[in-house]
């Protein structure tokens, strides 16, 4: 038996996490706005420079547990080539998640105005993470079970974490056709229980980035209309582009799909031995 219980470094009490989704998401903002106007305040110009150390004690000071582990880190010389901002999990020698970590480019271990949208978007999934607790044992369990490998990040990064070229309503629904029906081959042959850890997992993460590229776009306006220079990319709509609402329906229907079928087996299973 796997036990899959999430260490203190990253789970808060449940008397703060309790609630609908949406209250758990109201939280996981409100403490994502507290750092935004945390470094709004010591924003002057284009050239402010706010360091690392300075961005994880920015992150600490509103931590609704001190417990909590988090690591403002540089990424990998790899890492920086795919991206400005990461979010990842660090894990012990128990495969048990141990602390988050937000990686950042920037220049010599600091960032500037231009890059805080992309900072405040991994912030946001480092708060969608501990609010939302069932994000991080997903994972945990995933890792826990081998399932977290290199085979599954390129078929999430293939037919979900992607933009489609979508030009029509039939553009649209040919293309959720196809990650339909890769999604099936890509689980085909697993248990109902690995079925539904990849396609939850799937779904989380797209529901982060749904509320991170949101709080990007978000900051980026509001540091454009301080006359602050941005990039482009800050301004767009990459979940629209990449249709990640109708990707987490398409999950959510085939996860309903699998457990019905898997009930449904369950039940003759039962008939035959009465």
């Amino acid at each position: 038996m796997i036990i899959n219980k999430l260490s203190n470094s990253v789970k808060i009490p449940y008397e703060l996490v309790k609630g609908s989704f949406a209250q758990r998401q109201a939280k996981a903002d409100k403490m994502t706005e507290k750092i935004h106007a945390n470094l709004f305040l010591g924003l002057k110009d284009d050239y402010t420079i706010f360091t690392f150390e300075q961005l994880q004690k920015t992150i600490k000071d509103v931590l609704p547990d001190k417990n909590l582990k988090v690591i403002v880190q540089s990424l990998s010389e790899e890492q920086s080539k795919h991206c400005e901002g990461l979010c990842e999990v660090l894990y012990n020698k128990d495969k048990e998640i141990r602390a988050i970590s937000i990686g950042m480019g920037g220049i010599s271990e600091s960032i500037r105005s231009v890059h805080i949208p992309a900072f405040l978007h991994e912030v946001q999934h480092f708060a969608d993470d501990i609010y939302h607790p069932k994000y991080l044992s997903r994972l945990q369990s995933l890792n826990k079970k081998g399932l977290a490998n290199k085979k599954y990040d390129i078929f999430y990064d293939t037919y979900y974490y992607c933009p489609e070229l979508i030009e029509s309503k039939q553009d649209k629904k040919d293309a959720l056709k196809i990650i339909k029906n890769r999604t099936k081959k890509f689980l085909r042959r697993l248990s109902i229980g690995q079925k539904m850890d990849y396609l939850q997992d799937m779904r989380y993460s797209l529901l982060s980035e749904i509320e991170a590229y949101r709080r990007q776009r978000t900051i980026a306006q509001e540091l454009k209309s301080k006359g602050f220079r941005i990039k482009d990319f800050d301004l767009g709509n990459y979940p629209k582009n990449g249709l990640f609402e109708e990707k987490i329906e398409l999950l959510k229907n085939l996860a309903l799909e699998y457990m019905t079928k898997e009930r449904s087996k369950h039940a003759s299973r039962l008939n035959k031995h009465k």
